[in-house]
């Protein structure tokens, strides 16, 4: 990863990121691609499982806005499930509890987290 305090362009080939993921769990893989003042972005993979996950994951003071790379899943907020497919982008606003789900094999999403003020 490039320094963030540069003001250079950072390019990342979306194919070579994901075969760098790293495993955060049994279910999710992840790499940062970028960070800078108040932003960071990366992908992060699901894999389908079968056990049934309640806990879902809230960022106070920052935004989340994905993008659906390859696969299908779910978005759970409030209740409430989004189907997601390849092409979908998403945003949930600070504070929302949210979390994601592979439906299939897996699902892969570009995210990006910026911080938010009140």
């Amino acid at each position: 990863m490039s320094d963030p305090s540069s003001n250079a362009p950072r390019v990342v080939n979306i194919d070579a990121a994901l075969a760098e993921l790293a495993e955060v769990n049994s279910e999710i893989r992840h790499r940062r691609c970028f960070e800078g003042d108040g932003f960071d972005v990366g992908l992060v993979s699901f894999n389908a499982t079968t056990a049934a996950d309640p806990k879902q994951i809230v960022h106070d003071d920052k935004d989340v806005v994905c993008h659906v790379l390859r696969g299908r899943g779910r978005l759970r907020i409030a209740g409430s499930v989004t189907q997601l497919r390849p092409g979908m982008l998403c945003h949930i606003p600070r504070s929302v509890p949210h979390d994601f789900a592979a439906e299939g094999d897996e699902l892969i999403l570009c995210y990006s987290l910026i911080t938010t003020r009140s």
